[in-house]
């Protein structure tokens, strides 16, 4: 297998004539949408009130973080590795961002500095000792897990919490969209996922009427955008934070799918020693991952602290990394690394965000949670492999 067959940014099954149905299901999001509809529909029944505004806007603004590490997650695991410890870099960065502006008072500006950079330190910092030490990153980020949690204590002190102080930022998890601007947000989100696949349609050489298909996901986009912005308006407006994620997510998009460094970081992940031989600085592409990585733990800390106003000794914690591996996994990114992309990632929390939200809402105690978590993510995985054999052997 050369480099070149490893650079492909997409698992993709065998050409074949299919029907309309059997098109749409193979996207790598098909799984996720099947399944975020049976949940949504199961909670509307179980409590009657999972669908109101309020609601939905609360889930947009508690998916960010879980968002930000799956993307993190997937990432790592798309260059072939893993990192254990973004769960606690989130920590780490929220005790750090909130103790400069509380203790040392810094302005909110140079707090939102210290959040971000932290965390693209601590990355970077863990990439250079995987990649110049040579040591496997599961093992070192693992040390790297319990380092940054006990640093995270360290800043908490005694009272193992810091409140954040009134700033614009400690309101960024409340801020909301005019209607404008969430619409304006939609449209160009849709403009781009029809680009790409105007894109690939062209770049495949494929009939006319195969660009009705891959139309499918934007103009879905675009429809579904749309109506959650209005229906979220009686609530206050589109949450700003959820608008952030969505253009994180295309810039990502871009990236991994339409740039050399992207293409490089699939390769890697696919055929590491076919990469090396042609050309890729293999080192390098996984030092600039890691770097990427933690930057992404940084923003899941300052979402985290945003929405918590503070930071304290379980803010990163629980089930947050484990939950963002789960979601990246079902999202379709393949645990052998070189196929996925950011978009299963994002489709993958989503649903597990709704199904915490509306476990929540049923007030059910944490270990029936956990449980029935784990449970979501198993039948995710179990329905997403039984839909691809029957692509495969059709």
């Amino acid at each position: 297998m050369t480099a070149v067959a490893a650079l492909g940014a997409e698992s993709r099954f065998p050409q074949r004539k299919a029907n309309v149905l059997v098109a749409a299901m193979r996207l790598q999001q098909a799984p996720m949408i099947i399944a975020l509809v049976v949940v949504v529909v199961f909670f509307q029944l179980a409590t009657g009130f999972f669908l109101r505004p309020q609601n939905i806007s609360n889930l947009l603004v508690e998916t960010v973080p879980l968002a930000l590490i799956a993307i993190a997650s997937a990432i790592m695991i798309l260059m072939g590795e893993i990192d254990l410890s973004l769960g606690s870099v989130a920590g780490f960065t929220a005790a750090l961002g909130v103790a400069s502006m509380a203790h040392l008072g810094w302005s909110w500006e140079a707090g939102l500095l210290v959040f971000v950079v932290s965390g693209i330190a601590a990355g970077a910092l863990q990439g250079l000792i995987v990649v110049v030490g040579r040591i496997r990153s599961f093992v070192l980020t693992l040390a790297g897990y319990l380092v940054f949690y006990g640093v995270q204590l360290a800043l908490l002190g005694p009272s193992s919490r810091i409140p954040m102080p009134t700033s614009p930022l400690s309101n960024l998890a409340f801020a909301k969209l005019p209607l404008w601007a969430a619409l304006t947000v939609v449209a160009l989100l849709a403009a781009i996922l029809a680009y790409q696949a105007v894109s690939r349609w062209r770049h495949r050489a494929e009939r006319p009427s195969r660009l009705a298909l891959r139309l499918l996901v934007p103009v879905a986009a675009l429809v579904a955008g749309v109506c959650a912005a209005l229906y979220v308006e009686e609530s206050g407006g589109f949450p700003l934070q959820f608008a952030i994620l969505v253009i994180l997510i295309l810039v990502f998009s871009f990236v991994l799918s339409r740039t050399v460094g992207g293409r490089h970081l699939y390769a890697v992940g696919g055929n590491p020693r076919a990469a090396r031989e042609n050309g890729i600085r293999t080192g390098l592409v996984r030092w600039t991952g890691f770097l990427v990585a933690g930057g992404l733990a940084g923003l899941a800390g300052l979402a985290l602290a945003t929405y918590t106003s503070g930071a304290d000794s379980t803010t990163g914690t629980g089930s947050l990394l484990l939950s963002g591996i789960g979601a990246a996994v079902i999202g379709g990114i393949s645990l052998l690394g070189g196929r996925g992309s950011v978009w299963g990632a994002f489709c993958g929390a989503i649903l597990l965000a709704a199904v915490q939200n509306g476990l929540n809402l049923m007030a059910l105690a944490n270990y029936l949670i956990y449980i029935v978590q784990g449970l979501v993510v198993l039948g995710a995985l179990l329905l997403d492999a039984n839909i691809r054999r029957k692509l495969v052997t059709q």
